[in-house]
Formats: structure tokens, C-alpha cells, sequence
């Protein structure tokens, strides 16, 4: 698919949307973390076909959106971790989902040239309680020592 690269990113109450490569990418706040959701065409309408849940407390995928994955923390930020497989991965992701007839709409290069957007929109959503820490992901904030 030759698509014009149209960032189409309308605000919305509770995120962005974007769209890009043939998809639609949907960046939200869930209450424990960001969510990016990946939809693609569906006749009229906008079928969910990956969902990347980057919850503090248990960061995990669905693929497809039917199935839960847990995020294996030893391979580090899970939001870093979300955004490469987008970025270099998507085809074999839409693949092992149940979606391969898609990719024929799909322009993967225009995705992989606006992953870092994906990235920066999620970034901003943190839960009370957390910080994002390079490397790591979402971890509690420290409190302070009590006083003596």
C-alpha cells in the first residue's frame, strides 16, 4: 500500500489515535498504564487485531486481542520492548494473530517510520504512584523516609 504517510492524530478524551501504513493505532490510559491498541480494516469498520497493555504492575500483549501474553520483565522496558516489535516485527505479529490477510493493505515501512510517534504518545501516560525509569519501565515511586 503507497500511502501517503497522514498522521491523522486526533485528540481524544483519553488518548490519540493515529493513522498510518493502512492501520489505525489507538494510544490510551487504562488506570494502570498506556495502551496502544493496533486495528486494522474490517469492510466499514476498524477490527482490533493487537493490543499492547503496558500496565505497571503486569505489563503484557494480546495477540490475537483474544489471548493474554504476560511481558517477560527480563527483556527489559516493556513500552521499548512493545514499540520494536511494531517497529521491526509487525507482519510476523499480524501473522501469528490470525491476520496475514491484511498485510496486503498494509504499508510496514510507513509503520516502521512512525513507531518512535507511537512511542512518545504512551510515554506520557504514567499512573499515580510510578515514574517511568529507562530500561526498566513503570516502577513505584520511592517514598520519602518517614521522620524521625
Amino acid at each position: 500500500m503507497a500511502e501517503v504517510a497522514t498522521e491523522q492524530a486526533r485528540s481524544e478524551s483519553d488518548g490519540r489515535v493515529f493513522e498510518f501504513g493502512g492501520l489505525r493505532f489507538d494510544v490510551s490510559f487504562r488506570g494502570r498504564g498506556p495502551t496502544l491498541r493496533v486495528l486494522g480494516p474490517d469492510g466499514p469498520l476498524w477490527a482490533e487485531m493487537l493490543r499492547f497493555d503496558d500496565f505497571a504492575e503486569e505489563p503484557h500483549f494480546h495477540a490475537p486481542p483474544a489471548d493474554r501474553f504476560a511481558f517477560d520483565r527480563s527483556l527489559g522496558d516493556p513500552l521499548a520492548w512493545f514499540i520494536a516489535q511494531v517497529r521491526d516485527h509487525l507482519a510476523e505479529w499480524l501473522e501469528r494473530a490470525g491476520f496475514a490477510a491484511v498485510l496486503a493493505r498494509v504499508d510496514v515501512a510507513e509503520v516502521t517510520r512512525h513507531a518512535e510517534e507511537l512511542e512518545r504518545a504512551m510515554a506520557v501516560f504514567v499512573p499515580d504512584g510510578y515514574t517511568r525509569v529507562p530500561g526498566r519501565g513503570l516502577q513505584p515511586i520511592a517514598a520519602p523516609p518517614a521522620p524521625a
